[in-house]
């Protein structure tokens, strides 16, 4: 595992919300992946709800991972721009892709951003990503 995550008592218990207060990654490379939104390929946007688009947006990280030859296990950070974030809908709702994707433990961290808009109209969630391989 590329990645020791720490839950300081003083601050509050973050992993039922998907995400480690405080992630470290030793002797690793740092491996940075741009913003990543639902389309594919051919530049189509491939789902029309948020949790849709998110399915879409890891698959999107998890590619761009595996040709450095990293995993999810290998993600640090993860920051999430969600346009017009609706904080206890939307949070509920991350909070149990990103437990569903990550685990209940040893999560990356991660900062959830509401944004007035993203690059298109159709894009519900863009995540982008830092990662550390050996």
């Amino acid at each position: 595992m590329s990645r020791k995550c720490f839950q300081p008592k003083e601050l509050f218990a973050s992993q039922p919300w998907g995400f480690s207060q405080v992630v470290v990654a030793e002797k690793n490379k740092i491996v940075h992946i741009s913003g990543q939104v639902a389309w594919n390929s051919e530049g189509q946007c491939l789902a029309q709800t948020l949790e849709g688009q998110f399915r879409q947006v890891m698959q999107n990280i998890f590619h761009a991972l595996h040709c450095v030859n990293a995993s999810a296990e290998n993600i640090q950070m993860l920051r999430l721009y969600i346009p017009n974030f609706q904080p206890g809908k939307d949070a509920d709702l991350i909070s149990k892709l990103l437990i569903e994707t990550f685990g209940s433990e040893n999560q990356p961290a991660s900062t959830w951003l509401g944004v007035q808009a993203l690059a298109q109209p159709e894009y519900l969630i863009e995540v982008d990503c830092v990662a550390a391989i050996n």
